[in-house]
């Protein structure tokens, strides 16, 4: 119960409307609220009347003391709800709950498919060594958590869980029975009609079973005609129930002075046989359960339930049993709200109210009678639809999913591209002018860069054209001169004069050659000139202009 900080414990045994508010603080249990009530006993058989009524007792109770809690847990107990001990093999879970399910089958009174089963495994059981495991186990009809849903749900509260009553009292006085952990205990509920028993051993369940007796067996004992020395008293029920809360059970005749020594006598008398049968169904129960067990006596049994505030009720049953009937205290790990205005009141008919507080104490912890679906929505959505069949429509539609994910990517990716396509169009003719222009300012750029380039030679010419003249031999004769910005061609003829036409003519290359204007200087060719009576040579040279050079000298 860690997400739960309030929850109400709940009974509606009988004719009973009980009920305990607990909140769960970090230093313990507080014991906030409570109310009690009973619907006429009139209405016990009577469906849906008795039903209707409590619902309708219930609602007026929680407004009455004002109570904003909503989630409840209910205890069950007697006749509505089967509780038995079985030793099973150690199974998985589905397999055991079958097993039970199983076993119950051979003692429940309506079909198996409409019970419900909740169970646990012994605590004595945990660290056993042997294959067999104990368990506790219970079941219901599933018209009686009908019933209490509907109870709930019409007196504006959410059923959180449906315990049992021995559950219940066993977290009521879990301290006491830890002090003697080894000894057979019993706690035994009586109230107005029934009586439960709940038999402990090591701490554990080991027996149940409710009995058909309680306080108003010894009423109903009391009630009648009694002599007197004043006369006859006649006694009602009303009367007896209310001599019974003031003296308790006439042990002696000093319990009732006021009726005489006669009358007292008769009144211990008449309820001898009830205290007997009282007594004796008890004895049974322990005897059957030695007898099935083969356990050793009973130690005590601590005494709880309306009749427990009886006086002198725990003092006869102790001296018909022959055991130690005492009486605990019922507060012996909660604490009551100290701003609660009716504490006193509280306090007096605490025992009345032990197995509501035990069904808050213990809520969802223990045997949960609910239905699986509102206890675990989960895991049984999780078995219903975590089949091969589901799970292979789950993949299929899981690849349909994908494959249209992918298919709506797709035809958004083309929407995409055939939009850029369409801007790709549109902006062709302002491409294509852009390029245009691109090439034109390129175009633009290079005779630029030519005219500048041609400027610059252009006005270098006549350096070139003196430095040509400069080099020429006297005794050669230029033709023809073809002079570019880039290179020079010169045709021409060279005569003897004091040195051979060859002599001159290398001379000329080599001074070329030599010269800052021009490089790589050829010798093209050259042949001999017979048309002349002086030797002479017909000559082609070639240069390239030193483009530096000349920059340099301008």
């Amino acid at each position: 119960m860690a997400n739960i900080k309030t929850m109400l414990g709940i009974d509606l045994r009988v004719n009973s409307v009980k009920f305990v508010e607990i909140e769960f603080r970090p230093d313990g249990e507080v014991i906030k609220n409570w109310g009690l009530i009973e619907v006429p006993y009139e209405l016990v058989d009577k469906h849906p009347e008795k039903e209707e009524a409590q619902a309708d007792a219930l609602r007026k109770l929680l407004q009455t003391r004002q109570i904003k809690t909503t989630d409840a847990a209910v205890v069950l107990g007697g006749s509505d709800v089967f509780i038995k001990l079985f030793t099973l093999a150690a199974v998985p879970k589905d397999e055991l709950l079958e097993s039970i399910k199983w076993k119950f089958s051979e003692e429940i009174n309506f079909p198996p498919e409409d019970a419900l089963i909740d169970y646990y495994l012994l605590p004595r059981s945990l660290n056993a060594p042997s294959e067999k495991k104990e368990y506790l186990a219970a079941c219901v009809n599933r018209r009686v958590y009908d019933d209490l849903e509907r109870i709930l749900r019409q007196a504006g509260l959410n059923l959180a869980a449906v315990t049992i009553l021995p559950d219940a009292l066993q977290k009521v006085f879990a301290p006491a029975i830890k002090k003697e952990p080894e000894k057979i205990i019993t706690l035994m509920y009586m109230g107005k009609r029934t009586t439960n028993i709940s038999i402990l051993k090591d701490g554990n369940l080991e027996f149940n079973r409710e009995l058909s007796i309680g306080g108003e067996n010894i009423t109903l004992a009391m009630s009648g005609v009694l002599p007197s020395e004043k006369g006859e008293i006649a006694i009602s029920p009303e009367q007896a129930e209310q001599f019974k809360l003031e003296h308790g059970i006439p042990v002696s005749t000093g319990n009732y002075p006021e009726m005489g020594a006669a009358a007292g006598a008769q009144l211990q008398a008449m309820v001898r046989p009830a205290l007997e049968r009282v007594e004796g169904e008890i004895t049974r129960t322990f005897e059957y359960y030695k007898g099935q067990t083969g356990e050793a006596a009973i130690s005590k049994i601590l005494l709880t339930g309306g009749s427990s505030l009886t006086i002198n009720l725990a003092q006869s049953l102790s001296e018909g049993l022959g055991l130690p009937v005492e009486v605990p205290d019922h507060l012996q790990q909660q604490v009551i709200d100290e701003n609660l205005p009716d504490r006193p009141a509280l306090e007096k008919v605490l025992p009345r109210l032990s197995t509501a507080l035990g069904a808050a104490l213990v809520g969802i912890t223990r045997i949960n009678l609910m239905p699986e679906e509102k206890k675990n929505p989960g895991e049984i959505l999780r078995r219903r639809f975590f089949q091969p069949q589901y799970l292979a429509l789950a993949g299929v539609a899981l690849l349909i999913l994908i494959y249209a994910l992918f298919g709506v990517r797709g035809y958004w990716l083309q929407n995409q591209i055939a939009a850029m396509q369409n801007k790709l169009k549109q902006y062709e003719p302002r491409i294509a002018n852009l390029e245009l222009l691109e090439k034109s300012t390129q175009e633009e750029q290079r005779r630029k860069l030519l005219i500048e380039s041609y400027s610059q030679k252009r006005l270098s010419m006549p350096e070139l054209f003196r430095e040509i003249s400069r080099l020429t031999p006297p005794s050669a004769f230029i033709n023809v001169l073809n002079l570019t910005p880039e290179e020079l061609h010169l045709n021409g003829t060279v005569f003897e004069d004091r040195d051979t036409a060859e002599d001159i003519l290398s001379q000329f290359v080599l001074a070329l050659s030599a010269s800052r204007y021009f490089q790589e200087v050829k010798l093209v060719q050259a042949a001999q000139n017979k048309g002349y009576r002086q030797k002479s040579l017909d000559f082609e040279l070639a240069a390239q202009i030193k483009i530096g050079e000349k920059n340099n000298n301008k």
